[in-house]
């Protein structure tokens, strides 16, 4: 048991060299995320998009789209397109994030921000709510809901007629230009 204390205070005391390190020599802020099912996930290489889903444990909207966003991960993952659930709220704790991803089947990484640095970044207000980002050009691709099935909190379509994110990383990957670049996210807000 001390042995492992030890070693995991080494990799702390690692990390926070690295991580003050590289902002003090100017280095990319981009970190390693957390990853609550391996040991890490790192932000995709250069050119690459990353997707950054805001999420709440809570939210029954958030529970709605894992499948549509496992899906998607699965179709574009072979692109350099990588996915990362974030969660901003104090009451989404690491443990109850992992049972979460483990029961709703979420693949990719995720992170807990609750210094609100990304939602900051982004001006996220809502779950669910997506950041399509060019890490290499720090831009953001396209930003809002997923597709309009929520078109109010609490009020469904019947039938979902067009699917921003799906059609934003089709764009990209294809070489063709984004026609969107912000939908109204309608989701749980953050807190």
């Amino acid at each position: 048991m001390l042995l492992k204390k030890q070693l995991l205070y080494k990799r702390l005391i690692l990390l926070t060299t690295l991580i003050v390190g590289s902002f003090y020599f100017g280095m990319s802020s981009n970190l390693v995320l957390n990853n609550l099912e391996t040991s890490e996930v790192s932000i995709p290489k250069p050119d690459s998009v990353t997707v950054y889903l805001f999420f709440r444990i809570d939210c029954k909207i958030c529970e709605y789209y894992t499948n549509n966003l496992e899906k998607l991960h699965e179709v574009y993952k072979k692109d350099q397109v990588g996915f990362v659930a974030v969660f901003p709220n104090f009451m989404d704790k690491p443990l109850e994030i992992e049972r979460y991803c483990k029961k709703f089947g979420l693949p990719f990484g995720t992170k807990t921000d609750y210094s609100k640095r990304l939602t900051k970044k982004f001006k996220a207000t809502v779950t669910p709510e997506v950041v399509v980002y060019n890490e290499t050009k720090e831009t953001i691709l396209y930003q809002g809901r997923i597709d309009n099935t929520y078109y109010k909190l609490g009020r469904k379509r019947s039938v979902t007629t067009s699917s921003e994110l799906a059609t934003v990383l089709e764009s990209h990957v294809n070489g063709e230009m984004i026609g969107v670049e912000f939908t109204q996210a309608v989701g749980c807000f953050i807190q």
